[in-house]
């Protein structure tokens, strides 16, 4: 008994779903707040990239001419790779240091010639002192800062 007009009310409150949602279904948004907002931030971001491509654009005629930096970077380049270098050279030369000779005396004339042509030296450890490199022509550049 209570549950006659249950069906009828339920089936009207979906009729009314199903118009509600087909009326719906017909709006069309054209503008917001959001939308606007949006649309300014857009034109701000194409025109911050436009002047950074033109910019970019106005740089490549700029030339550039030495600086004193570039020359103390150019002689501190050269130093860095003269100093690889000699390390590389110190490898190969304490590689032909024999210790037991060096320690012990044996073998009592000088060695013999390597294929280089290059006799090798003995050392002991009393004379033995790594070379060091002394640049006589560096400079020391005080930069001033304005």
């Amino acid at each position: 008994m209570f549950g006659l007009g249950q069906t009828k009310k339920k089936k009207e409150s979906e009729a009314n779903k199903r118009t509600w949602k087909a009326n719906l279904k017909d709006v069309n948004i054209n503008e917001t707040v959001e939308s606007n907002v949006r649309g300014v931030q857009h034109n701000r971001e194409k025109s911050e990239k436009a002047t950074a491509r033109t910019t970019k654009a106005n740089l490549r005629d700029v030339n550039i001419t030495d600086t004193i930096e570039s020359d103390v970077r150019k002689e501190q380049n050269t130093r860095e790779k003269q100093w690889k270098i000699t390390g590389r050279n110190q490898v190969k030369t304490n590689s032909k240091f024999d210790m037991a000779k060096s320690l012990f005396g044996g073998g009592g004339g000088p060695a013999p010639d390597d294929d280089d042509g290059i006799v090798e030296e003995e050392y002991s450890e009393e004379e033995y002192v790594e070379e060091e490199i002394i640049e006589d022509d560096y400079e020391e550049v005080e930069v001033v800062e304005e």
